[in-house]
């Protein structure tokens, strides 16, 4: 057995998948980087806004990135097809660096908006990345080698946050750097930071990565036709069937209700991932604890190291055990849970008081000015004459500082210790338990997907689901961002008011099962004619990895 072991161990491209894997991580350090501060960058651009509206702007440099994604997809696959794999994936990695720089060079909104598009259309590497591991891979370690694939993806998850949160706006925090370069671009730091962990990884990429268009079977199937006159009218005849059956996927119920779940599925996680931050910088009024960037990049860091652990770990055994509609329905449910939770979580906590806080008199006229303190809203007993000093300084509008308006601690940068336990606890089990069933559905749904389609056209079912799914990015965070802008600024009474916008995605969230549940138990396996004789052999030999398909790839 071992032997056995050694033999598949030496068939398996170590190290071009763990470079495809290492280069794939650029991408995961300049999102994760970003995220932490998106609310406070946004604000900068408006600074008059209250911190309950910034929702109406900050789903539109989200929406940015994905429109190019959406418009560039097809485009980079069909080039891809021309130019090799391997000059795609760099250009995209190098697409990545420079927009992660740009970022934090932002003087403006439509900069920023026009940076993010940019850096989202010259990204075409998810679907050339799969296209490029299915070519290097032999068909038996398919499974194995898309759950390794994404584990530098995971890492780079939990450290990004890190850079966003602790280096965004260094003047106003370390001393070192209260230059004035650093008070005009406040998040320069953290994405040139970013942007120069891209760019060791870009080089290494240009040294070591492999092209791997030479290798696909396409090639040899070509040369022995040239070879063969006696085939070539067969191959004639099979050109309209084969356009023919590309148009009748259109058409295919069991190949659009999967594309239609995983783009749903997007839908579903982008809207969540744009209200959250949104949610958490908001006063205990609006469901939210005034979180700062280093608060919301704790949240982010510990949401990663648990994705990291469950994609290898809890996921695929799950995913042996059951089938995979049973693991999409379970995963939506738990989704959906912590959904409905989530803009309640305040009054299940409590909110969070600071004795360093000096309140101005009306909380609901205050202004973001990016130092989200706990409590800033609180109605205790604390909040009496003696706490209640307004004055020209508190009132002013201080953008570039990360912190809100009205907050005049010692310090602005606000320590995590100073949270409770009883804060922390809950948000981060509910959070773990939505990571948990996203985790689980993308996997369920990505290898429901790829048994949607016979093997000769795979690719353009999953170009079908990518593309969805893509749209469903574009639309999703300005819809939702600028949903829970107007639940939290329409004085509406529960449940009209900032749970709204929550309890809507825990609707879709319903839908999306009720869909799932519509499809056959065929679904859980690969379509008859869509086995090779090796495909076949795989699936007896390595039995217990096929749950393991797809996780860890960006979703």
């Amino acid at each position: 057995m071992v032997g056995n072991i050694r033999a598949l161990w030496r068939q398996f491209p170590v190290k071009q998948v763990a470079i495809l894997g290492v280069l794939l991580s650029i991408g995961s350090i300049g999102g994760s980087t970003i995220h932490p501060f998106l609310p406070f960058l946004t604000h900068d651009f408006f600074p008059y806004l209250k911190s309950n509206q910034i929702g109406y702007y900050a789903g539109f440099l989200t929406s940015a990135g994905s429109t190019g994604v959406f418009l560039g997809c097809f485009m980079w696959g069909k080039l891809s097809d021309i130019v090799g794999r391997r000059p795609i994936l760099l250009s995209s990695a190098t697409a990545i660096l420079v927009g992660t720089m740009l970022v934090g060079f932002s003087f403006s909104f439509l900069w920023t908006v026009g940076v993010m598009f940019f850096e989202g259309l010259l990204n075409g590497k998810l679907g050339v990345a799969k296209t490029y591991l299915y070519e290097i891979c032999p068909p038996k370690f398919h499974s194995f080698a898309f759950s390794v694939v994404g584990l530098p993806s995971s890492v780079a998850q939990f450290v990004g946050p890190s850079l966003g949160g602790f280096l965004a706006c260094p003047a106003t925090r370390f001393q070192t750097f209260d230059k004035p370069v650093f008070k005009q671009f406040p998040y320069l730091l953290p994405c040139a930071v970013a942007a120069c962990a891209q760019f060791c990884i870009l080089i290494g990429g240009c040294f070591l990565l492999g092209e791997s268009l030479e290798k696909s079977p396409k090639d040899e199937y070509i040369d022995l036709t040239e070879v063969s006159s006696r085939d070539a009218p067969e191959d004639k005849d099979k050109r309209p069937r084969q356009e023919e059956s590309t148009c009748s996927l259109l058409r295919d119920r069991l190949v659009l209700i999967p594309c239609a779940l995983y783009a749903l599925l997007a839908l579903v996680t982008i809207c969540n991932n744009q209200m959250l931050p949104l949610l958490l910088v908001s006063d205990s009024q609006h469901g939210g604890y005034n979180f700062d960037a280093a608060e919301i990049s704790i949240v982010s860091t510990t949401h990663a190291i648990y994705s990291a652990v469950t994609h290898v770990t809890i996921t695929p055994y799950i995913a042996s055990k059951f089938t995979y509609k049973t693991v999409f329905l379970s995963g939506v449910v738990l989704y959906a849970v912590g959904i409905i939770l989530l803009p309640s979580m305040v009054n299940i906590t409590g909110a969070v008081r600071s004795q360093q806080l000096l309140q101005t008199a009306n909380s609901s006229d205050l202004t973001l000015n990016f130092t989200a303190a706990p409590g800033q809203f609180s109605t205790s007993p604390l909040g009496t004459e003696s706490y209640i000093q307004p004055t020209t300084e508190m009132n002013a509008t201080v953008t570039g500082q990360c912190r809100l308006a009205g907050d005049r601690r010692k310090t602005s940068q606000h320590k995590a210790s100073d949270l409770p336990a009883r804060v922390w606890g809950p948000l981060l089990l509910v959070l773990t338990v939505m990571e948990q069933g996203s985790t689980q559905s993308y996997l369920a749904v990505i290898v429901m997907v790829g048994n949607a389609g016979v093997q000769s056209n795979r690719g353009t079912v999953n170009g079908i689901a990518q593309t969805l799914a893509a749209l469903s990015r574009l639309v999703g965070p300005a819809v939702s961002a600028n949903l829970f802008a107007w639940t939290t600024d329409n004085g509406l009474p529960w449940p009209l008011d900032h749970h709204l916008s929550f309890y809507l995605v825990a609707v879709l969230c319903i839908l999306v099962a009720v869909l799932c549940a519509s499809l056959p138990a065929s679904s859980n396996l690969p379509r008859a004619d869509s086995l090779t004789v090796s495909e076949e052999g795989d699936r007896r030999e390595e039995p217990m990895l096929e749950g393991t398909l797809y996780p860890l790839m960006d979703k």
